[in-house]
């Protein structure tokens, strides 16, 4: 779990790492802090709105959570791409997802030395 020191633009955050956008959503959303885990008792505990999610889990449960908490968007690590439940259960909400071919450490520190 992070905070940031300041709110960061999502638009601003994806312009600065190599993200896929699965689906069409607006980037135009404050992200407050991220949250890297799997867990999803974890990350219900642990994680605040307008979060960004960092994630393997790409199944409906996980868009579900991030539903609960209102985050700003999932992103899916190591190449992976959630479901086609999970992908029909997300285009009813306002959710951006993304895809990237970094593992969770690689993301963070590229996130990291982007100053974000």
């Amino acid at each position: 779990e992070m905070n940031l020191d300041e709110s960061k633009n999502l638009k601003e955050i994806v312009s600065k790492v190599d993200l896929t956008l699965i689906n069409e959503q607006s980037l135009d959303r404050e992200v407050q802090g991220m949250y890297v885990g799997d867990l999803l008792s974890m990350v219900l505990g642990k994680a605040d709105e307008q979060f960004l999610w960092i994630t393997v889990q790409t199944h409906v449960n996980a868009i579900a959570v991030a539903q609960m908490l209102d985050f700003s968007g999932i992103i899916f690590v190591e190449g992976l791409m959630p479901d086609d439940e999970a992908i029909s259960k997300v285009n009813e909400l306002d959710l951006p997802l993304f895809s990237t071919k970094d593992d969770a450490y690689t993301l963070i520190r590229k996130l990291t030395a982007a100053g974000i």
